[in-house]
């Protein structure tokens, strides 16, 4: 059979995705994007074109339709109670339990909105539903994702044919498949087969007498015509793949967690979502930018003052201490002018005497005898206790510091080091 990319054409307006069956797909590390599928596309001037590439080649379009084998998708009709969207969505399991094969948490169900499909349809009492495996769907979408594609919509390949005449059955065939559209939502798939021979399925329903002759689609319809004569009923060509109108009516799987822009999301929603944080971003960008400015110029305002003052200060030093070499203005000052009050005669409030006639008066209010020893080092008195004061001798120690012009320090051992504020 003749494939068909159609990479060197212009871009199709409408891709229709023959997704493989599920039997093939039992385990699903062999879908990949190098997993061949068919496809039928639709081209700017009408035509439609039956081709097979790997899920990485496909024609680049931005209308495509998943399509399912239909013996993949379970469909029927039930008489659901009048509830809102997301509590139909809760009963469908339970109201499709008894029908499924398989477990219904196990499956995706998606129903047809009130006031969609055909006229038979809208005013039936009953509401059409299709079933189909999510993790078949879900590895599905995935793998299409990852080749920068995302679906428009998913339903069953009975939509890809007009709904059944009085007396005609319309039929796909394609890849060794036979799909059957037997009314508006219903059908049957069963194999082609190898050899000449009708499929026995196709015999059976043709059995019913219904229907007189048959209305072959798709790329292997004219197998089917050659059975004709064993089918006993004539078989018509189409003169295209599928029907592409018949679809409007179809049951879209994408649907609740699997809807454009719902849980699963799309690309093009993602890249949407994007584009409108543009506009924050760059506001933010601007805001962090003047932050950083001001920043950096408060901090150069505050050095600024930090040079002036230290030049004030040397200059201070330099006029009072002029024979001093100055290395730090702030301590040799101090130093200076505890060497001219000693010269003066005038005690400084680090000398040992003064400071231990304040700590004298400091440990006042101690318990007498507490006191083991004391040294004095650097103008830093400490005191060594027999034992270490508690919480609350301490801290009532260093609120009487503080008003005598001392600070104390209790060290881990529970000695005090006292020195006189400032020094």
């Amino acid at each position: 059979m003749a494939t068909r990319a159609l990479r060197g054409e212009k871009p199709a307006s409408r891709l229709w995705l023959f997704a493989p069956p599920h039997r093939a797909l039992a385990a699903t590390a062999r879908l990949s994007e190098s997993t061949v599928v068919g496809f039928v596309a639709l081209d700017a001037g009408g035509g439609l074109h039956w081709g097979e590439a790997s899920i990485a080649l496909l024609p680049r379009c931005h209308r495509i339709d998943l399509v399912f084998d239909g013996g993949d998708v379970f469909q029927t009709a039930v008489s659901a109670p009048r509830l809102s969207e997301a509590k139909l969505r809760l009963a469908l399991p339970n109201l499709l339990e008894d029908r499924l094969l398989a477990d219904p948490t196990q499956c995706h169900i998606a129903f047809l909105p009130a006031g969609r499909g055909d006229k038979a349809a809208a005013g039936a009492s009953s509401m059409p539903v299709a079933a189909v495996d999510r993790g078949v769907l879900t590895r599905l979408l995935d793998v299409l994702a990852l080749a920068g594609t995302r679906p428009r919509a998913a339903y069953s390949a009975i939509y890809v044919l007009p709904s059944p005449g009085a007396d005609t059955l319309p039929v796909f065939a394609a890849r060794g498949r036979l799909v059957a559209r037997t009314a508006p939502h219903e059908g049957a798939a069963f194999d082609l087969g190898d050899d000449d021979e009708p499929p026995a399925a196709l015999r059976l329903a043709l059995g019913s007498g219904r229907w007189q002759r048959i209305r072959a689609f798709g790329p292997q319809a004219a197998r089917l015509a050659g059975m004709a004569e064993k089918l006993g009923v004539p078989v018509e060509l189409a003169d295209r793949p599928l029907d592409a109108g018949a679809a409007d009516g179809a049951i879209d799987l994408l649907q609740g967690a699997f809807a454009r822009g719902g849980l699963l999301g799309d690309m093009s929603r993602m890249r949407l979502s994007l584009r409108s944080w543009k506009a924050p971003l760059a506001w933010g960008a601007v805001a962090a930018a003047v932050f950083i400015a001001g920043m950096n110029g408060y901090w150069l305002k505050l050095q600024s003052e930090a040079t002036a003052l230290r030049n004030r200060m040397t200059t201070a030093f330099r006029s009072t201490f002029a024979d001093a070499e100055m290395v730090d203005p702030v301590v040799q000052a101090q130093r200076e002018l505890a060497r001219l009050r000693t010269r003066a005669g005038q005690a400084s409030a680090s000398d040992f005497t003064a400071l231990n006639a304040q700590v004298a008066q400091l440990l006042a209010a101690a318990p007498v005898g507490i006191v083991a020893g004391i040294e004095y080092r650097d103008a830093v008195l400490q005191v060594k206790f027999k034992a270490p004061p508690d919480a609350q001798l301490q801290n009532r120690l260093r609120a009487q510091a503080v008003q005598q012009g001392l600070q104390l320090r209790f060290e881990a051992d529970g000695a005090a080091r006292v020195r006189a504020a400032g020094g």
